[in-house]
């Protein structure tokens, strides 16, 4: 499927999503929102693939949302301009409910919205010359959007989250790993091989063992301890009857790495 805002790459077991409005910063626009929660549930539709890489075209990686348009949306009625923020908030949570491991290589500057993109990934590695803003009350806008109040407090703690959202701080890349909001920061240059590896290590996992574990860490806050040891039990007990296991366990005994297929 074409796409005007983006661009969906599928090689072999890893898919590549491209934010592609590098004229604009990438920043987001209700047609973007659509756009992305289908490629989203394009690549969900895709048995092949194990990962997906996430990330913006040109400088930037996401701008958060595109100013002109929300310009225009301040004579509209209510119901449209909520429309306009359900369609980035949906596909937010397409992407955070995907199967496969989800990479966000921050290429560039990331500011509200396009922070929260990157918050629901689950992996981020970024630029260490990029930025990463939570700037949302500068423009007269609440840091509940995005997903940002979900994803950021259970990253910091409720704490510095608030203290993060109402101070609007920027982080550049090494501090954003300091803070624990991404993975590591790289060298700009080194940014392509960082994202790459690591998506090639997690595409090479088992497929059902990884959907039973990002299913347990992302509903685990919301359940009692006794609702999570059931959840593992006939998770584990899943996984313990599938082919991978067995491949698992015949290459540790032989000493070689595992090809698992998801099965």
């Amino acid at each position: 499927m074409e796409y005007n805002t983006l661009q969906l790459k599928i090689e072999e077991a890893v898919a590549r999503l491209t934010l592609n409005r590098p004229e604009r910063a990438n920043s987001m626009t209700m047609e973007m929102g659509r756009e992305l929660a289908s490629a989203v549930e394009a690549v969900r539709a895709a048995p092949h693939v194990r990962a997906l890489v996430l990330t913006g075209a040109g400088k930037h990686f996401c701008a958060g949302a595109d100013m002109a348009e929300f310009e225009r949306l301040q004579s509209s009625p209510p119901a449209e301009v909520e429309a306009a923020v359900r369609a980035f908030l949906e596909a937010i949570g397409a992407l955070h409910r995907l199967p496969i491991p989800v990479i966000a290589r921050i290429n560039g500057d990331a500011f509200g919205g396009g922070v929260g993109l990157a918050l629901a990934c689950d992996l981020r590695v970024m630029a260490a010359s990029a930025r990463m803003g939570f700037a949302f009350s500068r423009v007269g806008l609440t840091g509940a959007d995005a997903g940002v109040t979900y994803f950021l407090p259970r990253l910091v703690g409720p704490a510095r989250a608030m203290e993060i959202l109402l101070m609007g701080t920027v982080f550049d890349g090494e501090a954003a790993a300091r803070e624990g909001l991404v993975r590591r920061a790289v060298a700009p240059g080194e940014l392509d091989r960082a994202a790459d590896e690591l998506a090639a290590q997690l595409a090479a996992g088992p497929p059902i063992a990884v959907r039973f574990t990002k299913e347990g860490v992302n509903e685990s806050l919301a359940r009692s301890l006794a609702e999570d040891l059931d959840f593992e039990a006939r998770a584990q007990t899943a996984c313990m009857m599938t082919a991978d296991h067995k491949e698992g366990v015949r290459a540790f005994l032989e000493k070689r790495a595992p090809r698992f297929e998801g099965k």
